[in-house]
């Protein structure tokens, strides 16, 4: 039987909410601010979606916003038949907010300065233009919450009309683009927390927090399913011999479509070092990474795909300085629903051991 039948009895059975979910809306119905904690793939998108939804079909005006803009994009397209939703990623909401005003939304083209600006002028930018007047919003969703700084909080609420309603989605583990000591959310509130897998299988959920070093949901909607597989060479050259393999493999005889499968990695594909690229010549890849293209294999960096999934994710590419960044790892792997592969050279240590279920474990 192909793997593709088997994965789908996997993906079928994750499609129902669990009591957790529908707890959730309700409490979400019922409070005007509220933080909603959980890991990879406990739904807290999905949830923030159902918000939005909700909150409009009162007529309340709405800003959903997050960091990823590939995630925006998708949103976008999710929540396009609501009228009364904005979806921007945050620097986006920043740059238009910005050029209505008109003020120099200019990006430097020196790194470090580049960084600064997008760590703070743009979220500066954003208040300046908040201050000015133009259209303020009933209701705040904001997703991917860990990866925003205390400044940006500052200037989302700027935005905000009179008594509105605020709601944030967050994973410390998660945090890709800010330091994560010290986060703050926006407001003080006991947070709800998500605790039960609803995107991966088990053995894909716990090799997920074996990588990024951190503790196993609670319980998983599917415990069955294919078992990663973790791939070794000797160098980047043969990971191109190893990958080519695998996506024919995976799309010939295991009955895959290209438009379920997607390769990830720390480094982007195009850089000159990364010689595993090669192994995608037989392959037609995707535009973007925000939707899936029927035919094409999506390709980019697990930084990119952060917030977006696949039923089939291959993570190439992956060194011994990859291990010094769990959080990034645990993110790639946690993007698969069904399938998990790991591409990565022979010096490779992988963490020993799985932290205990339910179990806090320090990165």
């Amino acid at each position: 039987m192909p793997l593709a039948v088997r994965v789908d009895d996997a993906l079928d059975a994750m499609l129902n909410a669990t009591d957790e979910q529908v707890q959730a809306l309700r409490l979400l119905r019922s409070q005007p601010r509220l933080l909603v904690e959980g890991g990879a793939g406990t739904g807290k998108t999905l949830l923030a979606v159902a918000l939005a939804r909700e909150h409009a079909a009162q007529g309340r005006a709405v800003l959903f916003t997050c960091f990823n803009k590939a995630l925006a994009v998708a949103l976008a397209a999710v929540l396009s038949d609501v009228p009364g939703i904005t979806v921007l990623a945050f620097h986006e909401l920043a740059r238009q907010r910005a050029t209505q005003a008109a003020l120099a939304y200019e990006v430097p083209a020196d790194a470090a300065a580049q960084g600064r600006f997008f760590r703070e002028q743009s979220a500066e930018l954003l208040l300046q233009a908040a201050e000015q007047g133009g259209s303020c919003f009933d209701t705040l969703v904001v997703d991917e919450a860990a990866d925003f700084l205390p400044t940006w909080w500052v200037a989302l609420e700027a935005l905000g009309a009179p008594g509105f309603s605020w709601y944030c989605f967050f994973d410390r583990s998660q945090c890709l683009f800010q330091p994560r000591a010290g986060w703050e959310p926006p407001f003080q509130a006991v947070p709800f927390a998500l605790e039960t897998n609803l995107r991966n299988t088990r053995p894909i959920g716990a090799l997920a927090t074996r990588l990024g070093g951190c503790a196993l949901p609670h319980g998983f909607r599917v415990d069955e399913g294919p078992a990663p597989v973790v791939v070794r060479s000797a160098d980047f050259a043969a990971m191109a011999t190893q990958l080519r393999r695998t996506l024919r493999d995976l799309l010939g005889p295991e009955a895959f479509r290209p438009e379920q499968v997607a390769v990830l990695s720390p480094y982007r594909h195009t850089n000159p070092g990364s010689a595993w690229a090669a192994g995608l010549d037989a392959v037609e890849l995707a535009g973007g990474l925000a939707a899936p293209e029927p035919g094409r294999v999506r390709v980019g960096t697990i930084q990119g795909f952060k917030g977006l999934e696949s039923d089939v994710i291959i993570l190439a590419g992956i060194d011994q300085r990859c291990m010094r960044h769990p959080a990034t790892l645990y993110v790639g792997a946690s993007r698969a629903r069904a399938l998990l592969v790991l591409l990565m050279l022979d010096d490779v240590v992988l963490p020993a051991e799985l932290p205990a279920e339910g179990s806090a474990v320090n990165p």
